[in-house]
């Protein structure tokens, strides 16, 4: 593997207050990133300035709301639902991550789904 790309949802504002999800493709290239282990695919660090966990309980559900931060979120354990605001829907179970930068406007609206609680890591991104 030289170089490759990542896919991740992302989700953004739109310019009538809305919001939408995209693809982004984030390239990986060959490094030697942790010698003396083998070589293997990096991508582009991020400036972060914070990170940590949220913990949300079987049924919650969220009005629709503005992201409060530009951030990842890595689904560790469970599994959620978001709605952007023309109605599009993407659900992220453990092991997927999503952009969500639709810190403006009205956002969008999130679930979990089933009666497992849901754990998500999360990373603060510097503004865009």
């Amino acid at each position: 593997m030289q170089s490759t790309e990542l896919s991740f949802a992302r989700l953004v504002a739109d310019a009538d207050g809305g919001s939408h999800f995209e693809t982004i493709a984030v390239p990986v290239k060959l490094r030697d990133f942790a010698p003396p282990a083998r070589p293997f695919g990096v991508s582009a660090l991020a400036e972060a300035s914070q990170c940590g966990f949220l913990h949300l309980p079987g049924g919650w559900e969220g009005e629709p709301h503005p992201s409060p931060l530009r951030m990842w979120i890595f689904v560790l354990d469970g599994e959620m639902e978001f709605e952007a605001g023309n109605g599009d829907q993407r659900r992220i179970a453990a092991g997927s991550a999503l952009l969500l930068e639709d810190t403006v406007g009205r956002g969008h609206a999130s679930r979990v789904l089933g009666g497992r609680p849901v754990t998500l890591a999360v990373v603060r991104l510097a503004p865009a």
